[in-house]
Parts: structure tokens; sequence; C-alpha cells
């Protein structure tokens, strides 16, 4: 059963001074626990789809008006440096509006952002709404995983995190594709995402009133010895937006310096992610049963050895697909398993804080991974991206051995 009554419209709420923190206490067999986790799975849905539809439909549309590459870099960049500048401003909001009307204001405000895009087609115009519907994003971003392992249980959070990697991924997946059917052209590719985008909160409207424990709300910037509490979270978090974005970003043009057509080179982009697809709830069920932090090193040594391997199996595609596919789900779980070590590492009431900095540490991977990337591939060609994702791995699986060895000192004091 429920603890204290909660409106419908937030599981969490301010007052005065001292906003409290709403945490849910739910069975994994309860149907409104299911039905919750549906409903955030669908929202995150539809932000996986806006991440994956947008950048292209961008580029594409500012090519044609002529503008450069780096004004395309920035506009797109704008909505990770969005999330991480807001990033102190996110726990409050939770906590005053509750998690559901977040992710309800949040879609609604980038759906329209969406709709005034094709209004003012422009360099400046775009990054200015780019980086307000990056604002209203990141805010559904963190609270949907607030919810989510507010909700799931310690028997179950990597499952439904992976769940989530998946739910998320398919939407990225399902971007490209839609403008496919949409076109990039005109305002229609704009309404028809502005309009997915709102049809992903319709499970949020069946969701009955539901109640909770009320806790203390702890501000971000009581959080600053985070990363020394549970640092293998934080660098799960860095090290995942660093290698995704240099992944998704420069994977393409690593296959046409190595000699690949443009075609057989995005491919390598699809098989990646279909991996990541594919692979995460089996990831989470392993993690369930052996440890979070076990899978984190299994995935880390996977993801140090994969890229190493890159260049030798291009000319041999019954070695690289299954690489690029295994590679791709393994790296991608450092997210999805970083985000259930986080319910574990921190306690309900500090959860809002801990989501929003682990975010904020991703996006900055994500914002430093592209240029990296870009760096080591003009200074070594041929070995520069896949050398810097293995040192990336390798970085994450170091961290981890030192986390064990601690610990073992720990229980031996």
């Amino acid at each position: 059963m429920w603890g204290c009554c909660v409106d419908e419209c937030g599981l969490l709420h301010g007052g005065g001074a001292r906003a409290s923190f709403q945490a849910l206490e739910l069975s994994v067999q309860q149907p409104s626990h299911r039905l919750a986790l549906a409903a955030v799975f669908s929202s995150s849905l539809g932000v996986g789809l806006i991440f994956g539809f947008q950048p292209p439909l961008i580029a594409l549309s500012l090519s044609r008006l002529g503008y450069s590459s780096f004004a395309i870099g920035a506009v797109t960049a704008a909505s990770l440096i969005a999330v991480i500048l807001c990033g102190p401003f996110y726990p409050r909001i939770i906590v005053r509006l509750g998690l559901k009307r977040c992710i309800v204001s949040g879609i609604v405000f980038a759906a329209a952002i969406l709709l005034l895009m094709p209004l003012w087609p422009s360099v400046p115009i775009w990054l200015v709404l780019r980086f307000i519907a990056g604002c209203a994003l990141g805010l559904v971003w963190i609270a949907s995983e607030i919810w989510m392992n507010s909700v799931s249980g310690i028997e179950s959070r990597g499952t439904v995190m992976g769940i989530y990697g998946t739910v998320f991924s398919i939407g990225i997946v399902a971007g490209p594709i839609l403008l496919e059917f949409t076109g990039t052209q005109g305002a229609k590719p704009f309404a028809i995402g502005a309009a997915c985008l709102i049809l992903t909160l319709l499970p949020l409207a069946v969701l009955r009133r539901v109640t909770s424990a009320a806790q203390e709300f702890t501000p971000l910037r009581r959080l600053s010895g985070a990363l020394q509490a549970a640092p293998i979270v934080m660098l799960a978090a860095l090290v995942a937006g660093l290698v995704e974005s240099a992944d998704l970003t420069l994977l393409p043009l690593f296959g046409v310096h190595s000699g690949m057509d443009e075609q057989a080179a995005l491919l390598l982009v699809a098989v990646f992610m279909a991996g990541n697809v594919v692979l995460q709830v089996p990831i989470g069920l392993l993690a369930d049963r052996y440890g979070r932090k076990t899978m984190l090193g299994i995935c880390a040594a996977t993801s140090c050895i994969g890229p190493l391997l890159l260049q030798a199996s291009l000319g041999t595609p019954l070695l690289l697909w299954p690489l690029l596919f295994v590679w791709g789900g393994t790296l991608y779980a450092f997210y999805s398993q970083g985000v259930a070590l986080l319910g574990e590492e921190f306690s309900v009431e500090s959860l809002p804080s801990a989501n929003t900095l682990f975010v904020m540490v991703y996006c900055l991977g994500g914002v430093i991974g592209p240029s990296a990337g870009g760096i080591a591939m003009d200074l070594w060609p041929v070995r520069g991206l896949p050398v810097l994702l293995s040192g990336a791995a390798s970085f994450m699986l170091g961290g981890l051995a030192l986390s064990l060895l601690a610990g073992r000192r720990r229980t031996a004091l």
C-alpha cells in the first residue's frame, strides 16, 4: 500500500522554505507500479525520439540555407549545454512541481518549440530555441529517471533501467526513420515531430492518484561531495557521455577514412545502435543477478577491447557486425546501469539532486566527446578514435578496480 496522500499531478511537492521529496515505496508486482513505469517509459521514448529526430532535421535544414558546419554543430550542441547550465535549478523545480507535472510541462513546452522553429529558420533563432527546448527536455529526462529509481526495487532496478535504455534507444533510432516519411522541408516534419512527442504523454493521462512518504529535499549545492561519495556512478556518467557522443558523431567519419563508402559507414552506427536496443534488458537482468558493478566491469572490459579490434575487422563483415553489436550494447550499459547504481548509492531525499548531477556529468562528457575524438582523428587518422574510445573504457575499468580494492580494505579494517 501507499503511504500519505499526494495529488495526482505529482509525486513530489515543495512547501515553504523546506520542500519535501515524496518517495515511492512500491512492490514490483503492483499494477499501479507497472502503469507508472509504462507511463515514464513512454515519455522517455518521446525524449529519445526528439534526440534522434531533431539533430539531422536541423543539420539538413540549415545546410540548405548555406550555414557552416560549425554553426550547425553549435545549434545541435545547445541542448546539452542547456542541461548542464540548468542543472542546478532542476532539483528544486522537480520538488515544487512534482514529477508528473515536470514531465508533462517539459514535453508540451518542447513540442511548442518544435512548432516555432520553421517560422524563423536561422541559426541565431534556432540556437535560442534549441537551448530552451534542451532546458525543457532536460527536466523531463531527470524527472523520468528519478521516478523510475523511486518505484523500482533493488532486486529489479537493473532490469528496469535496462528497459529504459532500450526504450530510449528505440526513440533515438526511430527519429531518423520518421524523417524518411516526413521529409526535411517545410513545417511538416516539425509538426509531425511535435505531435508524436505529445502522443507519448497519453499513458500519463491514465495514472491514478498516488501516495508516498514525505522526505526532506537536499539541494544540489550540498552534494558537492557526491563525486567522493559515489565516484564510480559519476565516472560511469562521464565515460558514457564522452564515448557515446564520440561514437555517434565520428564512427561514420572513421568508416569513410578507412575506405568505406558513405552508406556502409552509416551502417556502422546502425549496427552499433542495434546492439544498444537489444542488449540493455539482458544486461539489466544479469546485473540484478550478479551485481551492477560486476556487470559494469564486464561491459567496461568489452568496450575496452572492442575499439581496438575495429580496424582489423573492417574487411571482414562476419567479424565486424557482431563486434559492433556487442560493443554497442555493452557501451550503453554504462549509462543505464549507472542510473541503477545511483538509486543504490544515494538516499531517496538526495535522489533529485544526485540524478541531476549525474545527467550534468553525462552531458559534459557528451560535449567533450566529439571534440576529443576529432582531435584524436586529426593527430592519428587510423588509430586515434579507437584508442580514445578504448582508453575511456579502460579508465572506467580502472575506477571499478580501485573501488573494489578500497571496499576490501574497508572490510578488512
